[in-house]
């Protein structure tokens, strides 16, 4: 990579994701090659917390380049894949040589089924957009992000989700622009809040691996259940059945879910992390987070975002 001059950039911009828990999924058998049209169907939520990406671009000279750093820290290559496929990207098509500063504050754990790559890659492809005013829509520049996690196989329907934010079923796979998204409405009265336990990573590239005859079929009837019943209460349950599918209800797992069945709390297991979640109205965060507190992992107590990613600062 070049080295960057040490001057002031020309254009700064900044943009946020949300990150999304995924209750249940299916991967519908496509011969299309094209990555817009291809991606996951299921069913979750975008949370309030996520990931925020500032870009810095300079003048690169005769030579582009870039930089990724994460909460400060300069990014091993393993740790910025996605980051680094979304600058190529748009390097690649710029008007001239530009070297990139990427800087990713992640406020979610990397890992954990909380779609950090998906809104590593989304913010910084808003940002992107913005400071080297490429001028794409932000639906053009979402399609950016999805064909990242895709090529890189870190994820198949976050983007989307991530996109749209709120309380989701993608009822057709594909980028932003060619999927569809059906937000369901998550009522008056109480907020929502999203009680989420994490306790050990889990990679979603290794894990898929052999396992998409258990998940299709399975997921496309729960999809389709959800449809009509539009409730909370079924997507918790049916994606309590979809993790104790592929097994991922029991061992650490099993204790938090068990302690928060104890309480009343319908939770399930994020996809892909030894995650446990559950939505609950706002006045009983704070029992679902009680129930908890006993065991080892990061507690977050959250809301769901309700818009999806943007810019939150322009060039």
């Amino acid at each position: 990579m070049a080295s960057a001059v040490v001057t002031a950039p020309i254009a700064v911009a900044k943009a946020f994701s949300p990150g999304h828990i995924t209750g249940f999924f299916e991967v519908p058998h496509t011969e299309i090659k094209d990555p817009l049209f291809r991606g996951s169907r299921g069913a979750g939520f975008s949370v309030d917390v996520g990931i925020e990406t500032a870009v810095s671009v300079y003048d690169g000279g005769r030579m582009a380049g870039s930089k990724v750093l994460i909460n400060g820290k300069a990014a091993r290559p393993r740790e910025a894949e996605v980051s680094q496929w979304v600058i190529d990207y748009y390097l690649k098509d710029a008007d001239k040589q530009y070297f990139v500063k990427a800087e990713h504050e992640i406020g979610i754990p990397v890992g954990f089924g909380m779609g950090s790559s998906g809104a590593a890659a989304l913010s910084l492809s808003y940002a992107l957009n913005e400071a080297l005013g490429a001028g794409k829509s932000t639906t053009e520049a979402a399609q950016v992000a999805h064909m990242a996690e895709l090529a890189c196989r870190t994820g198949l329907g976050t983007v989307i989700a991530e996109f749209a934010g709120g309380f989701e079923m993608r009822r057709t796979a594909g980028a932003p622009g060619v999927g569809t998204v059906d937000r369901i409405p998550l009522g008056d009265g109480d907020q929502y809040k999203a009680v989420i336990f994490c306790m050990a990573p889990i990679s979603t590239k290794s894990f898929l691996a052999g396992r998409m005859a258990e998940i299709n079929g399975l997921g496309g009837r729960m999809l389709a259940r959800l449809a009509e019943s539009r409730s909370v209460d079924d997507f918790l349950g049916m994606s309590y059945q979809f993790a104790g599918t592929l097994g991922l209800t029991e061992g650490v797992c099993r204790a938090p879910l068990d302690a928060l069945k104890q309480r009343g709390f319908a939770a399930s297991v994020a996809l892909f992390g030894h995650t446990v979640f559950t939505l609950v109205p706002g006045g009983r965060a704070a029992e679902a987070a009680d129930a908890l507190r006993e065991f080892g992992g990061r507690l977050i107590v959250c809301g769901i975002d309700g818009t999806g990613a943007r810019v939150t600062r322009h060039r």
